[in-house]
């Protein structure tokens, strides 16, 4: 018995029928850069939400700190317009990861007032209460930010109506 053995040749043709056109390289590499272009756009924007929420929190706590600040006062220094220092400023500087301040870096400053006025209120007691606005504004991402917090303020406080003397 004979046996044929023959070397089986792949045609030229047949050989660039394997490979990856160049039509299909460019479409696959195009898909690819999509997908790596939309993670670190998504990546980048999870960051910056992520700082303005930040700072958002922090003008939350600068406003809290002022709101705490007015309580403690007596009515004479609410009244009196020499007394409450109406403009401040407080810096923030990130965090590193044990917890130390980064004061060389890049901070955000944080601008604000309290102003106590007149109650728009037109009962009998209008007198006796003041309106304590406290706001705080910030630049970041070179877009300006502002935030306000109000509250009502009496002459006789909460205290002296629950307990007489």
């Amino acid at each position: 018995m004979d046996m044929k053995t023959t070397r089986h040749t792949q045609s030229q043709a047949h050989r660039s029928e394997l490979a990856f056109t160049m039509i299909e390289l460019l479409v696959s590499v195009t898909i690819v850069l999509i997908i790596f272009v939309t993670i670190f756009g998504c990546m980048t924007m999870g960051f910056t939400v992520t700082q303005l929420s930040r700072e958002n929190l922090r003008a939350t706590q600068i406003m809290l700190d002022k709101m705490e600040g007015v309580r403690l006062y007596k009515w004479d220094d609410l009244t009196n317009a020499s007394f409450l220092r109406s403009g401040f400023s407080n810096w923030f500087f990130e965090t590193n990861n044990i917890g130390f301040a980064n004061a060389t870096g890049n901070g955000v400053q944080y601008t604000g007032q309290v102003l106590v006025t007149a109650t728009p209120l037109t009962t009998t007691y209008s007198n006796s209460i003041r309106q304590v606005v406290v706001t705080v504004n910030w630049t970041s991402l070179n877009t300006p930010h502002q935030r306000s917090m109000m509250t009502y303020v009496s002459q006789m406080g909460a205290q002296n109506y629950i307990y007489s003397n």
